[in-house]
Order: C-alpha cells, then sequence, then structure tokens
C-alpha cells in the first residue's frame, strides 16, 4: 500500500475528514480535558491558511488521509529577518504508527520546507513516552526547551 505525502490546503483536507482526525487527536492527548473543550474555529484555520501562516502536511496511504503536521511559519518581531515554521499540530493514526510512517512523515515534511526557514518544532512530547522526541533527535532536530502546562481557573 503506497505512501504518499505533500503540502494540502485546509479546506481539500475539510472534506478528507482532518476534523474527526482532530477530534481523535484531541481524544488522546489533550490535557484538562473538563475544563478546555476542542473548539475548532475552522473559518480561523482556512485564513491563515489562505493568507500564507498555515501549510500542512499530509501523510496518505491509498489516498486516505491518515496523519498531517500543520506548520505555522512568520517573521517574529524579535527575529524580523528570519522566517520561522513551527509545528502547531501532528498526528498521525495509531493504525500507522508502527515500522517507519512517522518518521517519512517528518523526514518529508522537513525536507520540504521552504528555505530559508528556522524550524522549531514545539511538540507536546509526553514524558511517559519519549518516542516522538527519540524520532526527532533521529532526524536531526535537539530538545531545546521543556514546557508546563497547567489550566488556571477563574
Amino acid at each position: 500500500m503506497p505512501l504518499e505525502f505533500g503540502w494540502e490546503p485546509f479546506d481539500v483536507l475539510l472534506d478528507d475528514g482532518i476534523l474527526p482526525m482532530a477530534q481523535r487527536h484531541y481524544d488522546e492527548i489533550a490535557t484538562d480535558k473538563d475544563a478546555v473543550e476542542l473548539a475548532i474555529d475552522v473559518d480561523a484555520y482556512i485564513e491563515m491558511d489562505q493568507d500564507g501562516r498555515l501549510h500542512i502536511f499530509t501523510a496518505r496511504r491509498d489516498g486516505i488521509l491518515i496523519g498531517y503536521i500543520m506548520w505555522f511559519f512568520c517573521f517574529p518581531e524579535r527575529y524580523r529577518l528570519t522566517q520561522y515554521c513551527s509545528d502547531h499540530l501532528y498526528w498521525l493514526d495509531p493504525n500507522e504508527r508502527s515500522g517507519w510512517t512517522g518518521f517519512l512523515l517528518w523526514k518529508n515534511a522537513l525536507e520540504s520546507l521552504p528555505r530559508p526557514c528556522k524550524v522549531q518544532v514545539r511538540t507536546k512530547l509526553s514524558y511517559e513516552d519519549n518516542r516522538v522526541s527519540l524520532l526527532l533527535q533521529r532526524l536531526g532536530l535537539r530538545p531545546v526547551e521543556m514546557v508546563h502546562s497547567a489550566y488556571l481557573e477563574e
């Protein structure tokens, strides 16, 4: 079953099931679900995609969407001469996580990012499962920051 990777517009992905995938992603990894519900602003994603701030790299098997990495692109105020691309979300169907599919998704995405681009991968990495960090390090990325999270109630 052949794998295909590439950049795709958000509106096309709406027709191919990215919102149900986003729900599965949320169900799997979201913290504070009792207080922070999934409420996707589809119009905002479409606008960001159309003006070039959002780009989505996908994985498909036999034409079926199986995973994605969403990237934000910007020229930060502090480094306005350097384009940054930062991952926003990534997800791969659990049935596709064995073997090389995840590695190939990231490898192809990183190789096809526009140049020059300073890559910041700000993934949510679980301390219980270090697989994603190890995969990214194998691809030449290095750990830079640790993220802490808390839900601040009113």
